[in-house]
């Protein structure tokens, strides 16, 4: 999910990785089995700086039981980003946990549904992609219009479009057995915990991944590793995390140089080394730039920040 990166080049700063909070929800190793889900409800809210500037926050809820899961992402602009485009988006994801299979390491992930909303002053999207439960298919019905009128806006009409080629629609193939960005997280958390919680990674053989993602536009992979557990500071504060180190492999739909902006960025996360095992902060950084998205607020201990997440504030 390039969304932010694609709709705020009013920016200026569309190199400065406004990526960082869809990177979050694809920090691990996905596959078809899961380790049995944990029964979870979290609220978090995070902060997006790039070059020491406050430019974004975000918002990540999770619901999952044993049968299914339900979860969201909120963004909206800060700062200087704020004030040249006022930009926010909300994802939602759902799915389901099938039973496990003979030839299974434990339940499979069926995601079914996912949405995508955003909106500028000046133009809005919104994304339904659905999941065909027989074949596994993904399809997807976009459609732009002005976020005051709700009239609207073709394709071709863009402002972007008069700047780089059309890319082509991702073939049917590439499409099948795929995870959307929100699945993409669920199945990613759940392989690392069942990892971690079991025996821990080894120093010496970091667990190598690929997750396979299409965001509704783009077909692309997340490749990595998680590496062993241990003792950091954030924000003044020590904790027990687990890194994992990832990077972006574009498969289909990408023109050159942002597929070649892709290979150059990495991204290193942190996890935390416990039960709930949430995202504490992610780096993401190239030649360019290096942007930080940190935990701001844990819900569970204080909901404000996420009662009001959105509403204006003193930076």
């Amino acid at each position: 999910m390039q969304i932010l990166l694609r709709h705020l080049k009013g920016f200026g700063v569309e190199r400065k990785g406004a990526v960082l909070a869809a990177l979050l929800l694809f920090a691990g190793p996905a596959a078809a089995a899961i380790a049995s889900p944990p029964v979870q409800s979290e609220r978090l809210t995070y902060s997006i700086m790039v070059g020491g500037l406050h430019l974004g926050d975000a918002l990540i809820a999770l619901n999952q039981t044993e049968s299914g899961y339900t979860t969201a992402m909120k963004v909206t602009a800060r700062g200087v980003a704020k004030m040249v485009k006022n930009f926010s988006s909300d994802m939602k994801g759902e799915g389901r946990f099938a039973p496990t299979a003979a030839n299974s390491d434990g339940p499979t992930l069926q995601p079914a549904v996912y949405q995508r909303q955003w909106a500028t002053d000046e133009i809005a999207a919104a994304m339904t992609m659905t999941f065909d439960p027989a074949t596994g298919l993904a399809k997807t019905e976009e459609r732009f219009f002005h976020p005051a009128t709700s009239a609207p806006i073709a394709r071709e009409d863009l402002p972007w479009n008069d700047r780089r080629e059309r890319q082509k629609d991702v073939p049917a193939d590439m499409r099948t057995n795929v995870l959307d960005p929100m699945a993409a997280f669920i199945a990613a958390r759940g392989q690392l915990m069942a990892l971690v919680m079991s025996q821990g990674v080894a120093p010496s053989r970091p667990k190598n991944f690929r997750v396979p993602i299409f965001d509704g536009r783009r077909r692309y992979n997340i490749v990595g590793r998680a590496d062993a557990a241990r003792s950091v500071t954030i924000n003044g504060t020590e904790r027990q995390v687990v890194p994992v180190v990832a990077k972006l492999e574009p498969v289909f739909g990408f023109g050159k140089k942002s597929e070649d902006r892709m290979k150059e960025s990495e991204g290193k996360f942190l996890f935390s080394n416990d039960a709930r095992f949430i995202p504490v902060q992610l780096v993401i950084s190239n030649e360019l730039l290096s942007a930080v998205m940190s935990l701001d607020a844990d819900c569970s201990l204080n909901s404000d920040p996420c009662d009001t997440f959105g509403q204006e504030k003193s930076e």
